[in-house]
This record gives C-alpha cells, structure tokens and sequence, in this order.
C-alpha cells in the first residue's frame, strides 16, 4: 500500500469517532491488513495511522445502563479510544481458573457501534483477594514489611504462584479478545515498577540466585563489593540480604546497585512474559505498557525488546499555570519515552483532562500539542469518569462530572478531538530527527539513588533535565538516548553525570569528539566503573586528554553543611559562577570543583569562592575535529545551564529549527521530504511576527506559503515544508 493511500485510511481512522462505526471498522480493517501483509508479528505492529485521543474508562463502575450513555458522549464529544481493565482481575477471573468476560464484551460492543476503540490492559496489578488469601506471597513488601491486601499493586514479580496466575489471566483474555475488532491493543499490566521496592523473602531467595549467576563465586562477590571493608565478607549465598534497613554506614554502594539492576530485571521478565502471550495469541493489536515514569526503576530502554510501542503518564501540569520550563519536563519525559520506543512510536497513556478554575483551559490543548510535537501517537485522558468510592474518589482529573455533565471545558476537549483527528494522521509516520542527544543511563542513575536504595543523601542524576531545559532554549529537538546508541548522528552529545561508564563507553565518546562532534561533561565525569567503585583517577578521568581540563579537588556543598551547619549566610550568598563578558552569577547547587586546565579555553569561572576564586568552573577544549565543554559545577538556575547550552551551540554550529522568543518551544517531525515544524507559546504572552526561515504551509488555518507567524498566549502553530 502507497503511503498516501495509508493517510488516507488513517485519517478515516481518526475521524472514526466522528463519522460513526462503519469509517472506523473500514480503516482499521485495511490498516490491518497493511500491517499484516508488510510485516512480521511483533516489529510492525505500530499504533497504526490515526491519533488517539481517548480516556481511561472504567464500566465495572457503572451500571449497564449507563454504559450506552458514556460511549455516546465519547462519539460526541470526538473520542475515539479507551483504555479499560487494567484494575479488573477479580471481575474476569472471580475464582482460580474460572472466567466471566459478559462484561466487558457488552462494553467493547456498545464501544465498537459508536466508533470507540479499546486498548485493554492485563489485569496483573492487582491481583484479586482469593489469589491473595491462596498465596500470600503474591505481594511483596517494603523497608516497613510485608504489603497486607487492600491497596494496589506491590505484587511480587518473584512468585511463582504469581506469575503463573498472570499466565492463566493474561492467557486467557488474549484467547478471547485477540482478534475482536474493536480492540486494537494491549496494554501490560499498569505502571510498572511502583512502588520501587521488593522487599520479600521469595525474592531475597531469588536475589540471592541472581547474584551467584552474576559473579559465580563468592571470592568474585567479595572481591568487587570489598567485603574487607566494615568486615563484609560473605561466606554463604544465604548469608547476603536485601540492601535496606542497615545499621550505621548503609549498604555497599556495590550491592545496593546489583538489586536495582536485579529489581529491573524482574519487572521486565515480567513483562516480557505477557508480550509472549499476546503477540502469539493476537493479531494485529499493539502491545506497550505505561511507565509513571519512563526515568524511574525499571529500564524502559531495554523493554523496547519486546514491545510495540512505549507510554508513559502525563500529570505534568499544564502550560500557564507555571514558568514556562516547567512544561519541559513533559518534553523531557516524553522525548526519553519515545527513544525507548520500537521506531520512536509512544502514546501518552494517562493525561490530566482537568484545568483548575485559575487557569486558562486553552493550556489543555497547547498541552496536547507538546505530546504531538514530541512525536505522541496519542493521549488518554484520565479519566473519563472518576470513582463515586474508593480510593481515588476525590481526584480532580475526570472529564464527567459527578452531575453527569462534561466538564467546563468541554469545548477545549472537543476541539483538541477535531484537530487531532485533522492533524494527527498527517505525522502518522514522521518521526524525530535530533542534533542533540542527550545520554540518560539507568545504572548511573541507580546508583546516585533513583529509585530510593543506595546513592548519595541527595540524588544528583536528575540533573540531567536540567541540561534538556536548557538546550530546549536553542530551539531544537533532544534525543534522550542510551549510552550504547549510534552517536553519528548528532552534533551535540550531553553526557550528563556520568560517573559510572566502561572503557567501551569511553572510546565511543572520544570517537564521538574526533570525528567532530561537540561532547558537554559535568562534574565526577568518568569517575567510577560499572560496578560502582573507584576508577582511581580524578575528574574527568579518561577524558583529562581530550578536555584539557581535570579536577584538583571538589567542594561538595552537601558534605560541606552537613559537617559545619549550613554555610555562613554571607559566604553562601556571594558564591557563585560568572561566565566571561557576563555580569550575570548563577549560584552552585551542590559543587563545585577546582579545576586545573592544560590547555582547555576557560569559559566561566569562580567568584567569592575564597582561594577558589577565579578558579576556572567551565571550560571548553579543542581536539580532533570537535569541542569538549566541561562543566565544573551545577546550578540553582536555567539560566546557567542555558549559558552551557549555547557554548556548546556556537562550537558546534548548530542552528535553530526556527529563531523564536523565550517560553516559545520549537519541535519538528519529518516524513520523507516533509518537515513539519511546531512553535508552542509555554507563555502568557503574545508574540507578533516571528520570522520564518522560508516559506510555509499552516496547518491549522490552511495557509499557505506563509513568511511569519504571530502566537497568541498559549497558542500553537504547526508548519509544513
């Protein structure tokens, strides 16, 4: 099938929920068979052409009665997608082996005559009291003990007893709705990876297991945790427990990374083992799972193995109701879940579909556009109904009033339907060319202590949003890759907080700056291997050479008030970073160090830092044909890391997509010859006339061959050339 034929059958697809079923069936059939005809189970089955913009529906909650009513309204108002089941083990599989799908068939069939298509989930985060009562060890626990029933998730990836209960479930829905045509994906389990402990007996066991497979012999174990230190050395497998609630000191950093790593692996078997059933037991139907976040406990990178797609949970708030960078974190987020995706394909599976009474509804849609702009497939509003009981009773997202009626904003929701259904099919195969990567590395990011076991007092690894905010003020698009990623293609590459990284790391990022790439360090670079000991080497280790610069010392804020109370009020005020030809001073956050250059350009330095004053705090060195730009410090302020940013943009030579105002975010996806392009106004305020750098086609307003674009507060526009 010609692309613009699959457009075609797309956009009929998108406009399902608004022309009526027949549209809808007609363009999922033949995208199907497209999918089908072109591709092997598991690598193609994308989220197909339409967008979808749809919420979270719950009809267990609900009479029957009603359920006509709510999938009407969703016609209406221009939704075309559900997600549904995800909380609904014990409805499916009231007694061991014994399956009630009557339910949900009603509801997918009222769904599929009003044009609605159906994501359903596996039921497996929480299981049901039977299974429970059979099999105590299905849940976990934390640091405070075992998890007793009653709340959500906390099951035990661990236990047999139940992982073989999520075979049966997951088994069987699959038997039963793989091939219903009004569903057209799945969705694992519900966000998983929270809460980020497991803490059990079965699972120590396992753990236990997990690291004889590791190391293979004790003597390797004691070896690379010191077990002489704070005489730790073990002398049985059984004799190593779970890395929390330690006396004085803590954990071996060593063993309290080993279980995030161990954690991680759990979750994603976990996961795996659900995709296995679903993509034999299916056809063509998607398989992704949410992540609560996609920066947290559970490696969303390495799940691209086995899923079709990724998602991720949206509750940033939206634009107007904060500074403007504050929305970059849902670029932020979004930009990581898409490079975790099998061919950059995402949907934003849960989104707030609340705006407070304070603020402007028009910031739902230009929220719903930063998803598109980053390369969404879609967004599910949670929730379409919020729970008359229970646990979440009193959360403000929801679309339908308690009275029945949509919410205030009903008109902004129906227009984001009716514009995505237009616009969304249109980038149903553009994906992300970026220039800029930044490296985002769980391990490292486990051991600074994402996650909540082990690391520093104060977890440094989220730094690396900071930098993405600050690159974001150049107007350009942000890869947020893996370390093992083909770096080629980028003129900048962030390595951000990278204090763990292996010699094969190293030489891919020397390779990186030879060939002429731009490479910005910070701060501890390179300074730790793999299994979270020394390197014996000083900042930034095996990168001293090429930037020309390496750290004498560090003056480590937190050590330094923790040990002397805070800093005198006078001293901590007037320390801070002044880059050259600027009377501007940023504040550190943490550190600082002292940095000796040999040979690097001195870009910013110390001031009223006692002998440090003066001290160089930023540098930039030439080798090969590319930069290395160090950073000695980290900040309290965007505008530092904006500074950073553009040292590196100069050295690198990289121009904007489109030259624009602060709080104006630039975006472009490409599709063959076609780029398009989005300005979002973050801001409150209007900004006339923005030059664009050559002709181009409105997408919004139907124009064409347009030279300037004017933004009104938080309006959006998408360009086509």
């Amino acid at each position: 099938m010609n692309r613009r034929r699959f457009n075609q059958l797309a956009g009929m697809a998108g406009m399902g929920a608004l022309m009526g079923r027949n549209a809808v069936s007609a363009a999922i059939s033949a995208t199907a068979s497209s999918q089908a005809g072109n591709s092997s189970a598991k690598t193609d089955r994308g989220l197909g052409g339409s967008y979808l913009v749809g919420a979270a529906y719950y009809p267990e909650w609900w009479p029957p009665s009603e359920w006509e009513i709510d999938f009407r309204e969703m016609r209406e108002l221009g939704i075309n997608t559900v997600r549904m089941g995800e909380f609904a083990w014990a409805l499916f599989e009231p007694a061991p082996g014994k399956f009630d799908f009557d339910w949900m068939d009603r509801a997918l069939a009222i769904a599929g005559r009003n044009g609605v298509g159906a994501i359903l989930c596996t039921p497996t985060a929480s299981v049901p009291p039977w299974l429970y009562q059979q099999y105590p060890d299905v849940l976990s626990g934390s640091a405070e003990g075992l998890y007793t029933y009653g709340g959500r998730k906390g099951y035990n990836t661990n236990s047999p007893h139940y992982l073989e209960a999520c075979t049966r479930v997951v088994s069987a829905l699959a038997d039963h709705y793989g091939k219903n045509a009004t569903v057209i994906g799945w969705q694992l389990d519900n966000e998983p990876g929270n809460p980020q402990q497991t803490f059990d007996a079965v699972s120590e066991r396992v753990f236990q297991q997990w690291l004889k497979k590791r190391y293979g012999t004790l003597d390797e174990l004691n070896r690379v945790y010191n077990g002489a230190f704070w005489s730790n050395e073990f002398s049985d497998w059984s004799q190593i427990r779970f890395p929390y609630n330690s006396a004085e000191g803590g954990w071996q950093p060593a063993i309290s990374l080993d279980y995030r790593r161990f954690f991680s692996e759990s979750f994603l078997n976990h996961l795996r083992k659900q995709a296995e059933i679903l993509h034999a037991r299916t056809e063509n139907q998607f398989v992704l799972t949410n992540w609560s976040s996609p920066t947290g406990a559970v490696d969303a990178y390495a799940a691209a193995e086995f899923l079709d797609a990724s998602a991720w949970d949206n509750y940033v708030s939206a634009p107007g109701l904060s500074r403007f960078q504050r929305q970059y974190t849902a670029g932020y987020l979004s930009d990581i879940t898409r490079c975790a995706g099998p061919h950059q394909r995402f949907i934003c599976a849960e989104q707030n579909a609340y705006v407070p009474p304070n603020a402007d509804p028009e910031g739902l849609r230009l929220q719903a556009y930063c998803d598109l702009a980053h390369g969404s497939h879609g967004q599910l509003y949670f929730e379409w109904r919020r729970p008359a009981a229970g646990g979440e009773e009193h959360r403000p997202s929801f679309i339908k009033g308690f009275d029945g009626a949509i919410n205030p904003d009903k008109d902004t929701l129906a227009t984001i339907c009716k514009e995505m259904a237009r616009i969304g099919p249109r980038l149903a195969n553009a994906t992300t060319h970026a220039e800029v990567a930044l490296i985002y590395d769980y391990v490292n990011a486990w051991a600074e202590g994402i996650g909540g076991i082990g690391g520093d007092r104060v977890p440094r690894y989220g730094e690396i949003q900071s930098f993405y905010t600050g690159f974001k003020s150049l107007h350009c698009d942000i890869d947020v890759i893996p370390p093992d990623r083909e770096l080629s293609g980028y003129k900048i590459v962030v390595v951000s907080n990278l204090r763990l990284i292996d010699d094969r790391t190293v030489d891919r990022l020397k390779a990186f700056v030879d060939a002429g790439g731009t490479m910005v360090l910070n701060y501890r670079a390179a300074t730790q291997n793999m299994d979270n000991s020394m390197r014996l080497t000083l900042a930034p280790g095996p990168f001293s050479e090429i930037a020309g610069v390496r750290s004498e010392a560090i003056l480590d804020l937190v050590e330094y008030n923790a040990q002397n109370g805070n800093l005198d009020a006078n001293l901590q005020a007037g320390l801070g970073i002044r880059f050259a030809g600027s009377e501007a001073t940023f504040s550190p956050r943490t550190a600082i160090e002292s940095l000796a250059p040999h040979g690097a350009e001195v870009i910013a330095t110390v001031r009223g830092g006692g002998r440090m004053e003066g001290k160089p705090a930023v540098t930039r060195n030439r080798h090969g044909r590319g930069w290395v730009i160090y950073v000695g410090c980290d900040s309290t302020s965007d505008d530092f890391y904006e500074a950073v940013a553009h040292v590196a943009g100069t050295a690198s030579g990289l121009t904007p997509l489109i030259q624009a105002p602060d709080g104006i975010e630039v975006t472009s996806r490409q599709d063959g010859d076609t780029i398009y392009y989005f300005l979002l106004n973050l801001t409150e305020t209007p900004h006339e006339k923005i030059e664009l750098p050559k002709p181009m086609d409105d997408l919004l307003h139907d124009r064409h061959g347009i030279t300037q674009v004017s933004l009104g507060p938080l309006e959006v526009a998408v360009l086509a050339s």
